[in-house]
């Protein structure tokens, strides 16, 4: 609820930040459903960008229907008639879409979420869930895993559920789906894994609507609502990559998608020649070709 900050209503039908109410609206909106009311640019932080009657490199009018993807602000209502706004950009109010990649950040709250879009997800979960008993799945550095001791209000805190991630989980071994259960409150999935050693853990993502490929599944039911979690090991994954992600190590050589799997997200930067530099955390950064294969790394400060 950090986000969400208290507007009233001016005369004209405006609305202007309700300074009276606080900084930001009480937690006991927590969980409430309320009403959307509007959607308008935002205008703080320089974010207003273009404006009508510029023009762009080639001399043409630009006007604000030509923003792609801008910020705006979302102005609701609760039940009891607390106004509150809340800053986005549109395709995250569209796809809720959210790429992190600092390692504090774990990718699963979520900044805006339709009614709508959870019952229509809520729909497709019933249907499908228990055909998802007994299946295999894979984990890889960013999935994200917790003890089985693992309590509802520990998934909704991010503090205790930071708390609660395990990553000593071996990457790319299979883990059974042995139980699942959907949160409509939160439109979320939790799942309990068996490695085969016996040992369960938890796992905890979202049915998606967009494209499942590019996180390396397919675009079944599955392949949708198992988050970070892979349906199988890639088949264009060598020998050699699996075992370095196995033991969360790179090599000279290895590709870019096996170090995501073996590190992480992390930040890209352009880094000479066409390659790329991939950099985790303040001291450790790796250095890719143009062909995206790993050429070195180093670790500094330490």
């Amino acid at each position: 609820m950090g986000a969400w900050q208290p507007v009233k209503m001016a005369k004209d039908g405006s609305f202007k930040d309700d300074y009276d109410a606080g900084a930001f609206i009480s937690l006991k909106y927590k969980d409430q459903t309320p009403k959307v009311l509007a959607i308008r640019e935002n205008t703080v932080g320089g974010m207003k960008t273009p404006t009508e009657g510029k023009t762009n490199a080639f001399g043409e009018t630009i006007t604000d229907s030509d923003i792609v993807n801008p910020f705006v602000e979302v102005i609701v209502q609760f039940d009891d008639g607390q106004q509150a706004k809340f800053a986005s950009i549109v395709s995250l109010i569209v796809d809720r879409s959210v790429t992190r990649v600092a390692r504090e950040t774990d990718c699963w709250d979520m900044e805006f979420m339709l009614v709508s879009t959870r019952d229509a997800h809520a729909e497709i979960v019933k249907k499908n869930l228990q055909g998802a008993i007994s299946q295999k799945v894979y984990a890889v550095h960013s999935s994200l895993l917790f003890g089985s001791d693992l309590s509802p209000d520990d998934l909704t805190n991010f503090s205790r559920r930071i708390e609660k991630r395990v990553e000593d989980v071996p990457l790319l071994s299979p883990m059974t789906i042995v139980a699942a259960k959907y949160i409509k409150r939160y439109d979320s999935i939790v799942w309990k894994l068996q490695l085969d050693s016996g040992r369960e853990v938890i796992g905890a993502s979202r049915y998606r609507d967009e494209d499942a490929n590019a996180n390396g599944n397919d675009n079944s039911f599955l392949g949708r609502s198992i988050g970070t979690l892979l349906l199988k090991v890639p088949s264009d994954l060598t020998a050699p990559e699996i075992a370095a992600i196995s033991a969360r190590k790179i090599f000279r050589g290895m590709s870019r998608r096996a170090v995501i799997y073996s590190w992480g997200m992390t930040t890209e930067n352009d880094y000479g020649k066409g390659g790329k530099q991939l950099v985790y955390g303040d001291t450790q950064f790796v250095y890719l070709d143009n062909e995206g294969k790993v050429t070195d790394w180093q670790s500094v400060g330490n």
